[in-house]
C-alpha cells in the first residue's frame, strides 16, 4: 500500500474550477499540502488534465488530475500548498467535536467558575 506524502484534511468547501476554459464549481472534499480531492455534480475531468482551483477568492492552486471515479477526482498540485493553507482550507472534525478555547499559543484556557460560586451562593 503506497503511503501519503503529508496528512489530509476534510474540508467542505465549495472551489471555482477551470480546465481548457470550462469553468464549473466542486467542493473540496479533502486537501493536504501536496494534492487534494475534489467532488463535482457532474464529470467534468478525466485523468490527465490540468486543472486550475480558485477558494475563498483568493487561495489559487493549480495541478493534474491523477485520478477520477465518476464525481470524484485527485488533483496533485504543480506547487506545495503552505501548512496554514491547508489548515485553513480543512478541517479536523475529530478536534471540531471536542473544540476548546484556546489562548494565543494553543494552550487549553482553564474552565471559568460558576457564577454563583463566585458570589458565594
Amino acid at each position: 500500500m503506497q503511503r501519503r506524502e503529508s496528512e489530509r484534511l476534510d474540508s467542505d468547501r465549495s472551489v471555482d474550477c477551470r480546465m481548457d476554459g470550462q469553468h464549473f464549481r466542486a467542493v473540496l472534499y479533502n486537501v493536504s499540502l501536496t494534492g487534494c480531492m475534489i467532488e463535482m455534480d457532474y464529470n467534468h475531468v478525466s485523468q490527465g488534465d490540468r486543472l486550475y482551483l480558485k477558494a475563498d477568492g483568493n487561495i489559487r492552486m493549480g495541478g493534474l488530475v491523477v485520478w477520477q471515479n465518476g464525481k470524484n477526482a485527485g488533483v496533485r498540485f504543480d506547487d506545495p500548498l503552505h501548512e496554514a493553507v491547508v489548515r485553513f482550507l480543512g478541517y479536523d472534525p475529530v478536534k471540531g467535536a471536542m473544540m476548546l478555547p484556546t489562548d494565543r499559543f494553543g494552550r487549553p484556557l482553564p474552565k471559568l467558575p460558576k457564577f454563583s460560586d463566585l458570589a458565594g451562593n
